[in-house]
């Protein structure tokens, strides 16, 4: 179950969410991180301490043990090291699928993320005429953020510092003890992204509380996505910069976990309806930032930090957020099949959600 969970939160369109409801668990992870509270965590460093004093002692461990079964922490963590197995293991396949087969790729997002749309709108419990101005508010929410984001303009800048920083090198040979050294900063992330990195994990963890939301759209919508999996993918070369990245990432999704848990909790209790009907909206919004075909500006030198030093590559295709028209060619054909395919995937996960939940 972990790691369908986290397959479904490295792809564009697929909520993790579902498949909490799909596993028919959805209430019991609910339950445990609206558990988890200051006086739990209080208790959980007592238990912490005692074992430390106590290490070596038979026995000295079943306190901790009995506590995390009593909590239900324990199947908690099987689906977090499920969930980071998928993520590790498959955030280079799409890395290089976003890099060589956009459009292939971003056909099959859009076909998952269409029919998911129905999963909040089999939701409602009271259907009203009211509820269109949610649904029209969420989509102008998600298409605001989107227009707000331009890959090129983000590539284009990554360039531009980096192009400095290889010119400087270039002019200094005293920074090579930074780029043998992974421990050493080689200037990959500027403050304002750590921090940036913080709150996009801290919103993307809604994915993992509330059904019918994708946290990697959300990622893609704020201008992430590509950085998270190529931070994730350059792990294995413990670049500290690298590792300061997914650090800042995962206190975001921990401390935004818990406190988006309470504030679903309260919203959901409140105000369902309202709710499910800005869901909907926003997923419908989305489907204009998952065109599948976007305009295409080449840049002659592209310079990126690679292993911990700058390369440049030739006449780099950089895919914007202007929507156009697909070519009559093969890619168009491979794009059909593809957002068909995401189509019965999706067609498939609501189906059997549909049968748990009779």
């Amino acid at each position: 179950m972990g790691f369908c969970l986290g397959t479904a939160n490295i792809i564009p369109g697929v909520s993790g969410g579902t498949f909490l409801l799909i596993f028919n668990i959805y209430e019991r992870v609910f339950a445990v991180l609206n558990r988890i509270n200051k006086p739990l965590v209080c208790q959980t460093m007592g238990l912490g301490a005692g074992f430390i004093k106590r290490l070596g002692r038979h026995g000295s461990a079943r306190a901790i043990v009995v506590f995390l079964e009593q909590n239900d922490f324990i199947f908690l963590f099987k689906l977090i090291i499920g969930a980071a197995a998928a993520i590790f293991g498959l955030s280079t396949l799409m890395t290089y699928l976003l890099v060589q087969h956009f459009s292939v790729t971003y056909a099959f997002f859009f076909g998952l993320i269409l029919v998911s749309i129905l999963i909040p709108a089999k939701m409602f419990r009271n259907l009203r005429v009211s509820l269109i101005f949610f649904v029209i508010l969420g989509a102008a929410v998600t298409m605001v953020v989107y227009m707000q984001v331009n890959p090129y303009d983000k590539v284009k800048q990554k360039s531009d510092y980096y192009q400095t920083r290889y010119e400087l090198e270039k002019m200094d040979e005293s920074l090579d003890g930074a780029k043998k050294n992974p421990l050493l900063f080689s200037g990959r992330y500027t403050v304002k992204e750590y921090l940036y990195a913080g709150l996009c994990g801290a919103i993307s963890i809604s994915a993992m509380v509330l059904p019918g939301i994708s946290g990697s759209l959300v990622l893609i919508l704020m201008g992430a996505y590509f950085d998270v999996l190529s931070a994730i993918s350059a792990v294995k070369f413990f670049h500290l910069d690298t590792m300061l990245f997914l650090g800042s990432f995962t206190l975001g999704i921990v401390f935004g976990g818990l406190l988006f848990a309470r504030l679903v909790n309260y919203v959901l209790t409140r105000y369902y309806d309202a709710t499910m009907a800005f869901l909907l909206g926003l997923m419908a919004g989305s489907l204009w930032a998952l065109w599948p075909f976007k305009q295409v500006i080449m840049i002659d030198r592209q310079y990126v930090k690679q292993d911990g030093a700058v390369t440049i590559f030739e006449n780099v295709p950089v895919h914007t957020n202007v929507n156009i028209l697909p070519s009559a060619d093969g890619q168009l054909l491979w794009a059909i099949v593809l957002f068909f395919v995401g189509c019965g995937i999706m067609y498939w996960f609501c189906r059997t959600q549909a049968r748990v939940s009779q």
